[in-house]
């Protein structure tokens, strides 16, 4: 009698729930001082997930405003085990980015917090399910799974990047991708020995891989707090959890490898994307951790996270870090204008098919035609036009080689500049605006805006005001990081706008004149790092450190420099909190008189 064959699991649930059926006791998710095991995980979820089946939805889209935390992988989780998909919600997004992903997905569902609720927009519509005051309705639900049927072509998650157009575009991904992105071998090979750090946004799709790479392989998925996560908290994690693998933005990564790198060292496993790797970090790294596998994943959100990977090893005198070979199941192709593969060695557009597929752009049919063309080579089937330039090495990997277009990454996220385009010229105070990138390094690159008032001359609030309401509209990694007013674009001979002129003067034009008179010892301190990091001749006190273009991964730097010149263990939510040169050389003062200055424990 021949025994049953069981096919493996095709849906992102099934495979969790095949993990916890077999090991149930295995811890699944520790974030801060909670401890969940898959058993305890699976039981929730399915309570959740029958909860959640009694508004009688049919497959829809269930939006999850969470931050990141055991609760937002339990209610994904749950959504799926539902037969649903779900929209993450970044809780830090502006009401009205919110209103338009929620909008534009038709979400019946949100799953959040009554703190949260508050902040989604009325219009909407939707039924609000808080997980902290649902735990009475789900104790007498059922914990068996609802065993509901789901097709691997099924929509697993709607992910929404910017949109060139000036509205977000929901990317719509199945079941079938990112189960080809999870299992082994995949980016990295996973098992139950595993422990994966998750410190993406929820909104960003790294956390695709953090969440369902630990949970569909057994793993155990540490995740770092909600809120902003330092270099030293990231030390810390790793050390504590014993963590082996972890994805982390491109520059991040280089930070990383800059201040902390005897703590990426204990992992046996980096993955690095989002932007190009450096060669010299990675260099610096795998000859300082030669036990841990590094490798640059590539790969849009249109085809699950990860479209190529490389394993870096012996880079020797190499300028660059190649992308790699096409992810198991995926399929690559460097084509011609007209879908005509281009020699060896020749640059072309990079297109992308197989499994990890998206099903194409939410509502926009007319996108999804242009971007997911018919493949040539295989009846019915689709390629992604990805939009960038590469190479086919000799060896068979792959050289990225830039952008067709004006998109570009920063700190991991897409940009589209005609996003922000849009949305400045909706201010009734801009008359003409252009946005561009400056900076030729996933570390270097800011987002820019010149800006014609629309009435001259310009008031001196004028672009206060307007990155005021702009904040009100965009996340923040769509608000430009360098600002200028001018009366008219300036222009090349032949009349077009002269874009490296406008980056000079913006440059310039946004660095304040320092103020005279003696500096205090902490302002002093503060003033050279500002001016290292800016590249300053001078620092006035009232400057501001957003308006002189920092970002979160400067502030990280800021931290470890003023750890290493002054001694001072400095919150990196001080810096936001209190982004002027005055502020913070004050905090800088307070924290020294009451005893702030040490390093922290394993430093």
């Amino acid at each position: 009698m021949r025994s049953a064959v069981t096919s493996p699991p095709t849906c992102v649930h099934d495979l969790v729930e095949a993990r916890a059926s077999a090991h149930s006791d295995d811890i699944a998710i520790v974030a801060g001082d909670q401890v969940l095991t898959y058993g305890e995980l699976s039981s929730y979820t399915s309570r959740l997930a029958r909860h959640l089946g009694g508004f009688g939805f049919h497959s829809p889209s269930v939006g999850i405003l969470l931050p990141r935390s055991a609760e937002f992988v339990a209610a994904a989780l749950a959504v799926l085990k539902a037969g649903g998909s779900y929209v993450p919600l970044d809780a830090d997004y502006p009401v009205t980015r919110l209103r338009a992903m929620l909008t534009a997905a038709r979400c019946p569902i949100v799953i959040s917090t009554t703190p949260l609720s508050v902040s989604l927009p009325e219009s909407t519509g939707a039924r609000v399910v808080c997980v902290d005051t649902v735990a009475g309705t789900l104790a007498g639900m059922p914990a068996a799974s609802p065993g509901m049927p789901v097709h691997p072509d099924a929509l697993a998650y709607t992910m929404f990047t910017s949109g060139s157009t000036g509205t977000p575009k929901g990317v719509m991904i199945t079941h079938r991708g990112v189960v080809r992105l999870v299992s082994s071998p995949g980016i990295a090979s996973l098992g139950r020995e595993d422990v994966l750090l998750h410190v993406s946004s929820v909104s960003f799709d790294a956390a695709t891989f953090d969440i369902w790479g630990a949970l569909a392989n057994g793993a155990r998925l540490v995740i770092a707090p909600s809120g902003r996560t330092s270099t030293a908290d990231l030390g810390v994690l790793i050390r504590e959890h014993r963590v082996t693998t972890v994805l982390l933005p491109t520059g991040l990564f280089h930070l990383m490898v800059d201040e902390r790198l005897a703590d990426l060292s204990q992992l046996r496993k980096v993955i690095v994307g989002g932007d190009v790797l450096s060669a010299a970090h990675a260099r610096r790294f795998v000859t300082a951790a030669p036990d841990c596998t590094l490798v640059n994943a590539y790969g849009p959100t249109e085809v699950t996270v990860a479209t190529a990977v490389h394993v870096v090893s012996d880079l020797a005198d190499a300028d660059t870090v190649p992308i790699g070979t096409a992810m198991p199941g995926t399929h690559i192709r460097v084509l011609d204008d007209h879908l005509r593969p281009v020699p060896v060695g020749t640059k072309g557009q990079l297109y992308a098919g197989g499994a990890g597929l998206a099903r194409g752009y939410l509502d926009d049919p007319a996108l999804t035609a242009r971007r997911f063309v018919a493949d040539p080579w295989a009846a019915g089937a689709r390629l992604y036009a990805t939009g960038d330039l590469a190479r086919q090495r000799s060896d068979g990997s792959l050289e990225f080689l830039g952008r067709i277009d004006d998109q570009f990454k920063k700190r991991g996220f897409r940009v589209e500049p005609g996003e922000v385009d849009a949305a400045l010229r909706a201010d009734p105070a801009v008359q003409d605006v252009i946005v561009l990138a400056d900076g030729a390094t996933a570390d270097t690159r800011r987002l820019v805006a010149a800006l014609v008032p629309a009435a001259l001359p310009a008031d001196r609030d004028f672009l206060d005001t307007v990155r005021t309401r702009l904040r009100a509209t965009l996340p923040d990694y769509l608000v430009p990081d360098v600002w200028t007013a001018v009366d008219a674009f300036p222009l090349t001979p032949n009349g077009k706008v002269d874009r490296p002129a406008l980056i000079h003067l913006a440059t310039t034009s946004s660095v304040p004149a320092a103020e005279p008179g003696p500096m205090t010892a902490e302002e002093s301190a503060l003033a050279a790092i500002w001016q290292d990091i800016f590249d300053l001749p001078a620092v006035d006190r009232e400057a501001d450190f957003f308006d002189l273009g920092g970002h979160s991964l400067l502030a990280n730097k800021m931290v470890f420099q003023v750890r290493r010149r002054l001694g001072i263990v400095l919150p990196l939510d001080a810096i936001f909190d209190n982004p002027t040169f005055r502020d913070l050389a004050a905090v800088l003062r307070d924290m020294r008189g009451a005893g702030g200055a040490g390093l922290e424990l394993g430093s």
